[in-house]
């Protein structure tokens, strides 16, 4: 039986990895496993930045929270909405993007709340 050298080992898994292709459309999922206090905890995203924005799918719709709390095994996110609705099992996604507000002179005097969103029924 031949023995495989260590050059020749590494040579065949770089040829192995140069040969793949990046797959499109994946995209890290997590659940929820509980919710308090404008709080959701999420299970499965292990790489999720602090602060990046995530996506609960919620029965009523999607709603928006922040990555506060990064532990090994769970995230507590801020949820940016009413807790109504999320629930234990929801899906979450990662958006791809740090938590930001807006400013600028079309927000100068206005009336806005903490993700600065215009409230005063003006334009954006």
């Amino acid at each position: 039986m031949a023995e495989t050298t260590v050059t020749e080992l590494s040579e065949s898994l770089r040829q192995a990895i140069a040969g793949l292709e990046a797959s499109e459309g994946l995209e890290q999922v997590g659940i929820v496993t509980r919710v308090g206090d404008g709080v959701a905890w999420v299970h499965g995203l292990r790489h999720a930045g602090y602060s990046e924005v995530l996506e609960i799918e919620t029965k009523t719709g999607v709603v928006e929270a922040f990555a506060l709390n990064l532990m090994e095994d769970e995230i507590g996110a801020v949820l940016l909405g009413s807790d109504q609705g999320v629930a234990a099992g929801d899906r979450v996604k990662l958006k791809g993007e740090v938590l930001s507000v807006p400013v600028g002179e079309e927000l100068l005097g206005r009336v806005v709340n903490p993700l600065g969103e215009p409230l005063d029924g003006g334009p954006a």
